[in-house]
C-alpha cells in the first residue's frame, strides 16, 4: 500500500509540476537559448567541445540551479498554505516518504526540462555532436537535483510561500553569482595572501562551481581549466560522488528531520 501510495504521489507532483508557469517559462527560456547556441555554433563551424558544450554548461548553471530550487520551494509550505497538510500526513505512508514523493515527481519534472533542452541542442547540432553534448544530462540533473533538494529544505521551514520564494532566490543568486564574486574579492582584499589551493577548494564546495569546472574539463581538458586559474587538479571521482551525495542528501535529510519534529501541523 505504502509503495503504490509513494507512487501516485510522486505521479501527482510531476504532473502537477509541469503545470507550473514558472517552471515552464524557465524551461522554455532555457532551451530556446541552448538551441540558440547551438546553432550558432554550427554556423561558426565551431568545434563543440570548445564552443557549443562550453556555452551550454554556462547555461545550465545559471538556469538548471533556478529552476530546481523553483520546484522544490513550494512543496511544504505551499500544502501548508493551501491547508491540505495535513490531509497528507493523515495518508498511511510516513512523512519521510512523503517527502521522497515529492523529491522524485518533481525531479522527473526537472529531468524533462533539462532533456528538452539539451535534446534540441543536441538535435540542431546533429552528426557526431549530439552524443557529445547529450554527456551533460546526467551531470546536469544533478546539479539540479541539489538545488532542488535546497529548495525542499527551505520549504519545510518557512512559513510562507513567498518566504521561501525569496529565500530560493537569494540562494540561486549566493550560489551561482556572489560565491565566485566573493573569491574574486578575497583575492583583492588578501593582495593574493590566500593560496591557490584554498581558492580551488572553496570552489568546489560550491555544487555550481564544481560542476562548472567538471564540463569544462570534460569538454575543453585540463588545460582550460588551468587557463581558469584553478592550477589544483579536481578532487577524484570517489570524492566528487561523495560531495555531490552530500550536497543532495543533506538538505532532504533535515528537511525529513524537520517534518518529523513538527508533529502539530497546520
Amino acid at each position: 500500500m505504502k509503495g503504490r501510495i509513494g507512487l501516485a504521489l510522486s505521479w501527482h507532483e510531476f504532473v502537477e509540476r509541469t503545470r507550473d508557469r514558472w517552471v515552464l517559462v524557465i524551461s522554455v527560456l532555457f532551451a530556446l537559448l541552448a538551441v540558440g547556441t547551438s546553432l550558432y555554433g554550427r554556423g561558426a563551424e565551431a568545434d563543440v567541445q570548445m564552443l557549443t558544450g562550453p556555452s551550454l554548461v554556462t547555461l545550465a548553471t545559471l538556469f538548471v540551479p533556478l529552476t530546481g530550487a523553483v520546484l522544490g520551494h513550494d512543496a511544504i509550505v505551499g500544502e501548508r498554505e493551501r491547508n491540505t497538510l495535513g490531509l497528507l500526513l493523515s495518508l498511511p505512508a510516513s512523512r519521510l516518504e512523503i517527502l521522497a514523493a515529492k523529491f522524485v515527481g518533481r525531479l522527473l519534472a526537472l529531468a524533462l526540462a533539462v532533456g528538452l533542452g539539451l535534446g534540441l541542442a543536441a538535435l540542431v547540432a546533429g552528426g557526431d555532436e549530439a552524443p557529445i553534448l547529450m554527456q551533460l544530462f546526467v551531470p546536469t540533473l544533478i546539479l539540479g537535483a541539489v538545488f532542488l533538494s535546497l529548495g525542499l529544505f527551505i520549504s519545510t521551514f518557512s512559513r510562507r510561500q513567498t518566504t521561501a520564494a525569496s529565500l530560493v532566490v537569494a540562494l540561486w543568486f549566493l550560489l551561482v553569482f556572489f560565491y565566485d564574486l566573493g573569491l574574486l574579492g578575497l583575492l583583492i582584499f588578501t593582495d593574493g595572501a590566500v593560496s591557490t589551493e584554498t581558492i580551488a577548494r572553496l570552489v568546489f564546495s560550491n555544487p555550481a562551481g564544481l560542476y562548472r569546472l567538471e564540463m569544462m574539463e570534460l569538454f575543453a581538458g585540463p588545460e582550460l581549466v588551468d587557463d581558469l586559474g584553478v592550477a589544483v587538479e579536481l578532487p577524484g571521482t570517489f570524492v566528487r560522488a561523495a560531495m555531490w551525495t552530500a550536497w543532495t542528501a543533506i538538505p532532504l535529510a533535515m528537511s525529513a528531520l524537520i517534518m518529523t519534529c513538527r508533529r502539530t501541523q497546520k
